[in-house]
């Protein structure tokens, strides 16, 4: 009888104390902490890391004056109007290059180039006299006197040359140069270009180094351009080599411009993108956010121009509920987005890691039931 006297003592006891120590837990900081942070006011801030890696929180943008946050608002309706104008090129991208080569004739003269063939003539010693063809390292070679550059020189200015070396040996030389056969450079060209399907066109992938290679050309930076700047930046590279040549560019296919999103969101994942697009748009076109996401601090973190990381909290239930679209911004190219869990959701997660788990008694139940965020657990008494 005092055996099981004493049992039972015992078992009230045990009881008594982890119920304690379960009351201890839950007014534990770690859990102060978790609702703390859940229910604090919602900011949107950002945060720049500096060359020193430090990280700098920078002006809110609740902030910021009226005529601030207007401007940011027609920015950004002024971004997602430009569309494609302002896409920012990515590896992988398909371009279409077509070329467009005028018939008229160069207002600048003829300047000598590889396998062109040209006469050599000396008026007074004819004997010298030589049809040469420029070899592919740009030289020509004539008797006595040896190799001459000719390629990239006029043949009035190859004359001159030619001339003033032999001065020394001939009296006062005539010199003349005249092109005998051409190997023009806009023929090779239109020989690198021409297809059946496309005419005179081309199709061009921008390389994993961000750069695409065209005929005649070294390799061009295309990643981060517009169309717009990439045309330029080609036209000016082919100017060197030709003055009756233009290009103009169009998208064949985009496959490199791609966000991320995870989370507490319905499909996480990459998300292709083939136009300005905002954070809210984003989270529209992955199904939407999860019972357990909070849209009131969505992360999006970004690389800016310098390469530094940026880490922007934002609002979007604000955006949604006060038309704050300023809030909203375009996600640059491979950005991360990220839905965190509603408070609520945390701490079913914090009961579940560490309370369920942390009682369990050798596959024993406590003995009582308590209840958190709508969610019930019960537990058996031991026998």
């Amino acid at each position: 009888m005092q055996l099981q006297n004493f049992k039972g003592v015992f078992v009230s006891m045990r009881k008594e104390i982890k119920k304690i120590i379960l009351l201890m837990i839950l007014l534990s900081p770690a859990l102060s902490l978790i609702i703390i942070n859940g229910c604090s006011t919602p900011a949107t801030s950002t945060i720049a890391r500096k060359h020193d890696g430090e990280l700098v929180q920078l002006k809110d943008i609740n902030d910021l004056p009226e005529g601030e946050k207007t401007k940011l608002r027609q920015n950004l309706v002024k971004e997602i109007r430009e569309g494609l104008m302002k896409y920012r090129l990515s590896p992988g991208d398909m371009l279409e290059v077509m070329y467009h080569i005028s018939l008229v004739s160069e207002a600048q003269d003829y300047r000598l180039g590889i396998n062109d063939e040209i006469n050599v003539d000396f008026y007074y010693h004819p004997q010298i006299n030589r049809t040469v063809v420029v070899r592919p390292d740009g030289k020509i070679t004539l008797p006595i006197k040896g190799d001459f550059t000719a390629a990239g020189l006029k043949p009035v200015e190859l004359a001159a040359v030619i001339k003033k070396t032999y001065s020394d040996i001939l009296n006062d030389p005539v010199v003349t140069v005249s092109v005998n056969k051409y190997s023009s450079k806009i023929f090779e060209l239109q020989k690198a270009i021409t297809n059946a399907p496309r005419g005179q066109a081309k199709l061009v992938t921008i390389g994993p180094d961000g750069n695409v290679y065209l005929p005649m050309l070294k390799g061009i930076k295309a990643s981060g351009k517009t169309i717009d700047e990439l045309r330029d930046l080609i036209n000016n590279e082919y100017r060197y080599e030709f003055n009756n040549l233009s290009v103009s560019i169009l998208i064949e296919r985009i496959v490199g411009n791609r966000i991320f999103i995870f989370g507490e969101i319905q499909r996480p994942g990459p998300i292709p993108v083939d136009k300005p697009m905002t954070i809210m748009q984003a989270v529209a076109a992955s199904g939407g956010v999860l019972p357990t996401g909070s849209l009131e601090y969505v992360k999006l973190m970004y690389w800016n121009e310098k390469n530094e990381p940026i880490l922007k909290t934002v609002n979007l239930l604000s955006i949604m509920n006060n038309l704050k679209i300023e809030d909203d911004i375009i996600i640059p190219n491979n950005s991360v987005i990220f839905i965190p869990k509603t408070t609520i959701a945390k701490m079913n997660q914090w009961v579940d890691q560490y309370i369920r788990q942390l009682f369990l008694w050798q596959g024993e139940s406590l003995g009582f039931s308590y209840g958190l965020g709508g969610r019930t657990y019960a537990t058996g008494t031991i026998d």
